[in-house]
């Protein structure tokens, strides 16, 4: 049933004078106190409701029917008191309104009854407890001495006997077997209003954010990832909420889709914590790290997948996670541990910083394209004015295919020298950079590319190389192992320059040259350059296992001494460059 439904139901139930009981039954946290607890307060502000004294009772740990009457009694309120917070005079002179004259019947009970005195007050103040609204809430987690058919049969009597009306709240499917059976067996028989709370996962944000402080923003964030993920928990949501809330300061210093993805990110892995019952493992999502696009829909390896993992899936796709990065699994132990530091946050959120950065440039140079392109309006300098706006703000983002076809637009329509601008603000923007004049791009794409760019493109592409140093010369190995302008003039260096550079460096700079020197183990066809480049490293490294045992034991696992006696010796040997790069 609808949550509107359930709200119309139980207002006309609060309203209606007759003694009545009505049982709301629904999954664990998705919101029923909170929805009658409002219901009941609306009622009591509009004065609609049919009692004036209210009390609610948790069943969660009661052993006894004895414990429930004494907690109906303990609990018992005006209804104008609701929702209003505790004093003590309210309750001090509601006792002495409500139970005239039970001071001196106490006083009796304890002189004539003895030790019985506290359970023989109980039973007489129930005698009273009449025309009253009670609810009982937690039926499933009362204590394992009370039976539900026994609660049942207390209900039953107070509509009965006693002209109270009886709201049950409680998850029925949360009852264990016997109890379960008990309890279906007599809910035809007192239940008068019988509803299923069943509120959609945006119900329950609204109902989970409704009360909370903190920008609408941020609720509306989680409220759509927590509906995109079917999350119908309010505890659970309102956890989540805490948990971004707790984040965005420590990211007002990166863009605003940092942020975003951060969150995006949060309420997933916070789900996966909070109810490993119900969503993915934190394993699963663990498992592959940096590699979960392999968890394709058309992956073999799909196959190996249970029933289970593969409708986590398809979950997490449509919600669209597609890999777990180092800054994802940081933000599950601050997750686990309750709280973010700004120093893993910042260690990490840079990177992600850059990668929205460059999706922003992406979006904004091909909405230049678009509006170019989608009319016939005649406001030429409007329109170059986006892309010269994209390339002035984000040009370190763009390849140097984007950019020529921007130039070549420029220069076909007479605008040649503010083109040319624009490709000098890019140079300038990536001088330095690997591949910032890689013209591989544009000959894969067919982009058209101008004899005067090209002679320019390629001086600058030379300029770098001869200006490259050798330790730049191994790092670029790494990454363009089949370039013959690095392969040629590595191969022509001595060996002491390998050896300087081995023990010169270590980290992540030494696990890079160290993946560039290895990468032809597994090649089947290497060309000379590559084997005198194995043969160097080789002697390289036999020389610095000669040093001690330590080193020896390291240079075994490289793997290159092997390798080489597989080539054979007739092999012809490169020539030496003439030319060195700068040390």
């Amino acid at each position: 049933m609808s949550i509107d439904n359930v709200k119309a139901q139980t207002a006309r139930f609060l309203e209606s004078e007759t003694a009545e009981v009505l049982c709301i039954r629904g999954n664990w946290g998705t919101g029923k106190t909170y929805s009658w607890n409002e219901a009941l307060k609306e009622a009591v502000a509009n004065r609609r409701i049919g009692r004036d004294k209210y009390a609610y009772v948790s069943l969660f740990g009661v052993n006894s029917l004895a414990d429930l009457k004494q907690e109906i009694i303990h609990q018992t309120i005006d209804v104008d008191q609701v929702g209003k917070s505790f004093d003590f005079q309210d309750v001090e002179s509601y006792v002495k309104g409500a139970f005239p004259g039970i001071l001196k019947l106490g006083g009796l009970a304890g002189k004539f009854l003895g030790e019985n005195y506290t359970s023989a007050g109980v039973a007489v103040m129930y005698m009273l407890v009449r025309n009253r609204l009670i609810c009982i809430d937690d039926l499933e987690r009362k204590g394992r001495d009370l039976r539900s058919g026994d609660v049942l049969g207390l209900v039953s009597q107070l509509r009965e006997d006693r002209n109270c009306k009886v709201v049950i709240l409680l998850n029925d499917e949360r009852l264990d077997g016997e109890d379960r059976a008990m309890f279906g067996g007599y809910l035809e028989k007192v239940v008068d209003i019988n509803l299923r709370f069943r509120p959609t996962a945006m119900d329950c944000a609204d109902i989970a954010l409704k009360a909370f402080d903190g920008t609408n923003e941020i609720k509306q964030l989680v409220s759509e990832r927590t509906t995109k993920l079917g999350i119908d928990n309010v505890r659970v949501i309102r956890k989540l909420y805490s948990f971004v809330q707790q984040i965005q300061p420590l990211l007002t210093h990166y863009k605003p889709g940092v942020f975003i993805s951060v969150a995006h990110t949060i309420v997933l892995m916070g789900w996966c914590h909070l109810q490993p019952e119900i969503a993915p493992s934190k394993e699963f999502l663990l498992r592959h790290k940096g590699m979960f696009t392999g968890y394709s829909l058309n992956n073999p390896e799909e196959d190996e997948l249970i029933p289970q993992e593969q409708e986590w899936l398809k979950l997490i796709a449509d919600y669209g996670y597609h890999a777990t990065d180092e800054f994802d699994v940081a933000l599950l132990k601050g997750i686990e541990d309750g709280y973010f530091t700004k120093e893993i946050i910042d260690k990490h959120a840079t990177e992600l910083n850059q990668r929205v950065e460059q999706g922003f440039a992406a979006d904004q140079i091909n909405k230049a394209w678009r509006e170019f392109y989608d009319s016939f309006d005649d406001d030429l300098n409007e329109k170059l004015k986006g892309f010269e706006s994209c390339i002035a703000e984000s040009a370190k983002f763009y390849s140097l295919s984007d950019v020529i076809s921007v130039v070549n637009l420029f220069r076909d329509l007479d605008r040649g020298p503010d083109g040319d601008t624009l490709l000098d603000v890019y140079l300038e923007a990536r001088r330095g950079e690997r591949d910032a004049y890689d013209l591989i791009d544009i000959e894969v794409f067919g982009r058209r590319l101008d004899d005067d760019i090209k002679e320019k493109l390629l001086a600058l592409e030379e300029q770098e190389k001869r200006s490259m140093s050798v330790e730049e010369l191994f790092l670029m190995l790494a990454h363009d192992g089949h370039n013959k302008d690095i392969t040629e003039r590595l191969a022509a260096l001595p060996v002491e320059e390998y050896i300087r550079v081995l023990k010169h460096h270590k980290g992540s700079e030494f696990k890079v040259m160290r993946s560039a020197l290895t990468q032809y183990n597994s090649l089947s066809n290497p060309d000379i350059y590559n084997i005198e480049i194995m043969r160097k490293t080789n002697d390289a490294l036999q020389q610095i296992a000669e040093e001690n045992l330590v080193n020896k034991v390291r240079v075994s696992r490289w793997g290159i001494a092997e390798r080489l006696a597989k080539i054979p010796p007739e092999e012809p040997q490169p020539t030496a460059a003439t030319e060195s790069p700068t040390a």
